[in-house]
């Protein structure tokens, strides 16, 4: 009987994140994930053999995330066959740019990826320390607050031309999915109180010397984004961990585009994330309409 892929119901038997000793995900994967998505399984006859989640990330953006495949049917192109039904997802409602992110050390995975299509579009870090106790070092130079709607033009801008978003093509990570930047995103995440600025001011304006972003889910405190000028950094990410304080959380977990870049932080017990180590791989390709 030949191989089927289709889109799972309730009812549907699928394979559990872990198979054969791999983790598709992260452990957080569930309760970070922010958007709607669709669920594909492959079968053999009746028997559940592989799966992939497509994430609807933007207007005209998706995520592809949780590839597995059962271990005696990989090599045989279930993967593949996933990955093109996943993109006619993705393309059934409006996405015209697929992307998805890979453990640096997963080179089976960045094969099938780069045998679909996809092009490497960056690499990132992502760490992880305990909250730090105490208040954190706040620079007289560089107050910080939590903007408002007003300010999110301004925001916007700012993001835009930081290192870490440079090197990441305008793409920020919203839970381990990274998505376009824009201005709805956010006047979002102000709404949200998930945006964290540094101020220097000066006798005729104030100018923006830091930011964060971050959001607070369960235990952690997750940071999509702290750039700016060192003092910038330091200041937004008091006002931060301030927030997430108040939010519970216990724990940092930083996106970064290499591990120099939180130097100013001042951070000392930074550990890789154990899902991506040696670092995540994103891709991206672009669908023909």
């Amino acid at each position: 009987m030949p191989l089927e892929v289709r889109q799972a119901n309730p009812e549907s038997i699928q394979l559990p994140r872990t198979v054969g000793g791999r983790d598709a995900a992260p452990s957080e994967w569930g309760a970070w994930a922010e958007e709607p998505g669709h669920d594909l399984i492959a079968l053999d006859g009746a028997r559940a053999i592989g799966g992939l989640h497509v994430s609807l990330v933007g207007r005209s953006e998706a995520w592809l995330e949780m590839l597995r495949v059962l271990p005696e049917y990989r090599g045989r192109g279930v993967a593949a066959q996933l990955v093109r039904e996943g993109e006619q997802v993705a393309r059934k409602y409006g996405a015209g740019t697929v992307r998805t992110a890979v453990p640096a050390h997963e080179y089976a995975a960045l094969g099938v990826a780069e045998r679909a299509g996809f092009r490497r579009l960056l690499q990132c870090v992502v760490l992880e320390a305990d909250l730090p106790p105490g208040p954190l070092h706040l620079p007289y130079d560089a107050p910080s607050h939590i903007p408002q709607g007003a300010d999110a033009a301004d925001v916007l801008r700012f993001a835009e031309h930081t290192q870490t978003l440079s090197a990441w093509e305008g793409l920020m990570p919203l839970g381990w999915r990274f998505r376009r930047i824009t201005i709805e995103v956010v006047k979002g995440l102000i709404k949200d109180r998930r945006i964290a600025v540094a101020m220097q001011q000066n006798p005729e304006e104030s100018v923006l010397q830091g930011i964060a972003m971050f959001n607070v889910q369960e235990a952690a405190a997750i940071f999509s984004l702290v750039d700016g000028t060192p003092s910038g950094m330091q200041g937004s990410l008091s006002s931060a961990v301030e927030a997430a304080r108040e939010g519970m959380a216990e724990r940092l977990t930083m996106f970064a585009s290499d591990l120099h870049a939180l130097d100013p932080l001042e951070i000392k017990s930074w550990t890789p994330h154990p899902w991506c180590p040696e670092g995540l791989i994103v891709v991206e390709k672009r669908l023909a309409s």
